[in-house]
């Protein structure tokens, strides 16, 4: 059994090392197509010769039995259209591209089987959700071969479609959000103090690894955590009352700003299928 890739971007590169480090995934197993080579093509081939780079996608698509699409998003569907002849009823397709849908990729062909995955950069340190929707064609066995294969470095949780922009917020961006809000409290105590930027930055990264080691390892939820921490009318009570005050707007105004984005992502892949179809 092999397991394809098509595009060779930072995802890809991390699906595939982590497929190779965990799951029962060899490198002979992988076949991989980029139109463009890259430095991460080139290192993983490097560490992992065996690895077969392909000179064209349809090859990829007829020897796989599992084909990562990690292409960008108005890309997938052309990928799809230029090999409609190689996909079958035996491949299993698997778009990791936000905006596009399971039913947006059966315009191209329903004899294929689809999936639709969204990673996250946590993964990579086997901390994370994989989000995955299945298509009602794909087979138990495909559907049993990806979760498994994702589960051996990420929590998998399959979310329905109307679902899956809103849970990518929580998952492939949060990363990114939780980044930005703890960069402005480094900068705020900057400001404030005479401490560097690097002794702040130590602190806070800290802080927030025990956080996430006190709730996964030892059964707290965030308002059981702000109760532990948090005496009524303590200094740590003060911040509580704040954020509860301000944040509820700044990420109402978050998950409506990134709503507008995934909807204009899908009015472009519908105005694509228009052209296409």
């Amino acid at each position: 059994m092999k397991v394809g890739f098509i595009g060779y971007g930072s995802m890809a590169d991390l699906l595939t090392r982590q497929l190779l480090a965990h799951a029962n995934v060899s490198p002979e197993d992988i076949i991989i197509y980029t139109r463009s080579e890259n430095e991460r093509l080139q290192e993983i081939h490097d560490l992992f010769p065996n690895i077969t780079i392909s000179k064209t996608s349809q090859a990829v698509f007829e020897q796989a039995q599992h084909t990562f699409v990690c292409v960008l998003p108005l890309a997938v569907l052309p990928v799809l259209l230029e090999n409609k002849p190689a996909l079958t009823k035996d491949s299993h397709v698997i778009s990791i591209a936000a905006g596009v849908s399971v039913d947006d990729l059966k315009h191209v062909t329903t004899a294929a089987q689809y999936s639709k995955l969204i990673p996250s950069l946590t993964t990579s340190v086997g901390v994370g959700t994989s989000l995955v929707n299945h298509d009602v064609a794909v087979s138990k066995e495909n559907q049993a071969w990806l979760d498994e294969a994702l589960g051996t470095f990420s929590s998998v949780m399959e979310v329905a479609e109307e679902n899956i922009d809103l849970a990518s917020d929580l998952t492939s961006s949060s990363p990114g959000f939780i980044a930005a809000i703890f960069e402005q409290f480094v900068q705020a105590a900057v400001r404030k103090s005479d401490l560097t930027e690097a002794q702040v930055f130590q602190m806070i990264s800290n802080s927030l690894a025990g956080t996430s080691k006190l709730l996964s390892e030892q059964g707290y939820t965030f308002d059981s955590l702000i109760k532990r921490v948090a005496t009524k009318g303590g200094i740590t009570a003060e911040g509580v009352d704040l954020s509860q005050d301000k944040l509820p707007a700044f990420f109402d105004e978050l998950l409506v700003r990134t709503a507008d984005k995934y909807a204009d992502h899908h009015a472009e892949i519908n105005e694509q299928i228009k052209e296409l179809f």
